[in-house]
């Protein structure tokens, strides 16, 4: 209705303008064949990635040996708008979930589970991609966006009395999303519980298994490790840290388990 009531000339050259912004097909035209380039958010000096989405995608390539590069950017998307995407040979693929199933068809990596491993393996998974991460997401938002925008931190090549900048921009766009999908409108004591609640869930499942499902780590290991390792190992406390060090030690041994096989390389600070 709106555009009805603008004259067609002054919208139309924008529209146009528009359409000639549009990210090209593909960043990496001189790519190698097999070859994944990972696109994602720079390093943090405390975590490999501030992004969960991040760290769990490139977990799971170096878990399964597949050939990859980092593309390290903060202003780089998909066509989707999004962080992480990965490349391969000329194909993009956006979103961490569809990223891994891509990966999974394409390099042939069967994680011989039987149907109700499968079945339990979605729930976890997408139960932390949306409850877990939306929980752990809340206190980021509203109790520690300035201690994740110190530079210290995130790694921003920005001085310190300029962090506001990212850290307002954030909070606007966080805060809106959750509150849209309702859970910024619960009191802090209800969104512990929820937390601590799918910690619990994610406990039971665990047990004292090496991994959720076995032996070997599956997708949900690495959406796991993805949104709680990018929020515990922070230098700073928050409620996953109470409640993992005081309630969850086997979802703590598992975290420390997925870092040392896959992350060697990964030296926090009090460890230099």
């Amino acid at each position: 209705m709106l555009l009805k009531l603008i004259p067609k000339s002054n919208y139309i050259v924008p529209l146009r303008f528009a359409s000639l912004l549009k990210p090209p097909p593909i960043q990496k035209t001189n790519w190698k064949e097999n070859v994944v380039y990972l696109y994602q958010f720079k390093r943090s000096p405390v975590v490999p990635n501030l992004s969960p989405f991040c760290l769990k995608v490139e977990t799971y390539l170096r878990a399964n040996n597949i050939k990859h590069e980092i593309m390290g950017t903060y202003t780089i998307r998909s066509k989707q708008g999004k962080l992480p995407f990965i490349e391969l040979n000329g194909q993009q693929i956006a979103d961490s979930q569809f990223i891994l199933f891509h990966l999974q068809k394409y390099f042939k990596l069967d994680e011989k589970l039987d149907t109700e491993q499968r079945g339990i393996a979605r729930a976890v998974d997408r139960m932390i991609d949306k409850s877990t991460s939306r929980a752990l997401t809340y206190f980021r938002v509203f109790e520690n966006a300035t201690n994740l925008f110190n530079p210290n931190v995130s790694g921003l090549p920005i001085p310190g009395f300029l962090s506001f900048i990212p850290r307002n921009a954030y909070y606007k766009k966080a805060s809106r999303l959750l509150y849209s999908e309702g859970i910024g409108r619960h009191p802090r004591e209800e969104v512990v519980e929820i937390l601590r609640r799918d910690l619990q869930a994610i406990d039971d499942i665990l047990g004292d298994k090496k991994f959720l499902l076995g032996i070997r780590p599956t997708i949900p290991d690495f959406t796991m490790f993805g949104h709680l390792a990018s929020c515990y190992y922070l230098p700073f406390r928050q409620p996953v840290t109470d409640l993992i060090d005081d309630n969850f030690p086997r979802i703590r041994e598992h975290l420390d388990r997925m870092r040392i096989h896959y992350w060697s390389d990964w030296k926090r600070p009090e460890e230099n």
